[in-house]
């Protein structure tokens, strides 16, 4: 049976073990910041379209306010402009509440306006 140094193979495997030991480190490491910048994008992401909807919704909130409160052209024409982008952005559950009230406020606007 061959003797084997222990002086070799202990240097052999520390050898092994300080080129491999970084490498796997990296690897690690780059894995993780891929996920959590992933997770920041996602982030930022949510947070950009929360905004968004939320400029929606306040919109269309003012718009109506404007039409019941005006009844005029102009504020029934910037409703026009809000009312489809609120049907995309508000919950399916509150549509037919929407078209409700759409409907409520094109009846009460073709009696108030004027004929052109």
């Amino acid at each position: 049976m061959p003797t084997i140094d222990l002086t070799i193979s202990v240097t052999a495997i520390l050898a092994i073990s300080a080129i491999i030991s970084p490498i796997a480190t990296a690897i690690i490491n780059n894995r993780h910041q891929y996920k959590l910048k992933e997770l920041e994008y996602k982030h930022e992401n949510e947070k950009s379209s929360l905004f968004y909807k939320r400029g929606v919704y306040e919109d269309y909130l003012r718009c109506v306010g404007r039409v019941v409160a005006f009844s005029d052209n102009e504020s029934f024409k910037e409703y026009g402009r809000i009312y489809p982008l609120a049907l995309i952005y508000f919950p399916e559950s509150l549509y037919d509440q929407l078209i409700d009230i759409n409907d409520d406020l094109q009846a009460r606007t073709s009696v108030m306006l004027p004929k052109s």
